[in-house]
């Protein structure tokens, strides 16, 4: 019992003696926690938090901190607080691009369009070669019905990162099913389906991008072949998500059961030689 309380004695008057010893043991526990992917929210906010009123971190550090809080905000789902530190971080470091991404990220959910967009520009502007700031600022521009802008980014970002199945995809899909049917192009919608197809095969998605691209570039039998394949993949639930479209366009009067058979094939087979593409009211 005695030497329990010795050993309280010292460690207290080492603290006393020594107060840098057991601020060095608080900072480094927090850095650590707030720079810890695999850390709870709640915690890497509460850390990060501790760091910034500490007022220990040189100006880099802030900007750093800053946006981890964000992240931990993100994962919290609190975009709003995300936000705010995103400016934070931005004022402490304005030439680092995640900053703006991150943030453009967050206006986004919280349907701020405009200022979503504004955040991809000042990303572009700095790094002229990121492909993602390309991709997602052409899925605003898309939203907007500005299909022409839109397409001009999603080339960007596939000639910055021709390895990106998700843009590969989303520009063979403009190519193929844009509204404005002169500015169409069937043929290369094809190859940058292919290429995506080619990296990601077990996306229904890029498939029935594909068979579009073939209803636009006159070849039935393969957008047949790749409608098939997008149900295959897609299994029950796509095929009942094509027989509701089906219907609701006038090609289909069987039952929306998720099953293949016979009349959802002749439906498709129907729609194609009409020139319809499923889904493209959707871009």
């Amino acid at each position: 019992m005695f030497r329990s309380f010795l050993i309280y004695i010292y460690a207290l008057f080492g603290f006393i003696l020594w107060p840098e010893v057991g601020l060095a043991q608080s900072f480094d526990a927090q850095s650590k926690h707030c720079n810890n992917p695999e850390a709870s929210s709640a915690l890497r906010i509460e850390a990060c938090g501790w760091l910034i009123h500490s007022g220990d971190l040189p100006d880099k550090g802030y900007g750093i901190v800053y946006r981890l809080r964000a992240l931990a905000y993100i994962d919290d789902g609190d975009r709003e607080a995300a936000v705010a530190d995103l400016t934070q971080a931005i004022a402490y470091d304005p030439k680092r691009v995640s900053n703006y991404l991150d943030r453009a990220s967050a206006y986004r959910d919280l349907e701020n369009y405009d200022l979503a967009l504004e955040d991809y520009n000042s990303a572009i502007f700095r790094n002229p070669r990121n492909a993602d700031a390309y991709y997602y600022r052409a899925g605003i521009f898309s939203d907007r019905d500005q299909l022409d802008m839109a397409i001009m980014d999603y080339r960007a970002a596939v000639r910055l990162n021709p390895d990106d199945s998700y843009a590969l995809n989303s520009l063979a899909w403009l190519l193929a099913i844009n509204p404005d049917r002169t500015a169409r192009k069937g043929k290369e919608a094809i190859g940058f389906a292919k290429r995506a197809v080619e990296l990601d095969p077990g996306d229904y998605e890029i498939w029935d991008t594909l068979a579009a691209s073939y209803v636009e570039d006159g070849q039935p039998e393969k957008a047949l072949k790749a409608y098939l394949k997008a149900q295959d993949l897609g299994g029950q639930e796509r095929i009942e998500s094509d027989q509701s479209w089906l219907s609701e366009n006038g090609y289909y009067s069987g039952p929306v059961d998720g099953i293949t058979n016979e009349a959802t094939t002749a439906a498709l087979k129907a729609c194609i030689a009409s020139g319809c593409q499923m889904y493209s009211e959707y871009y």
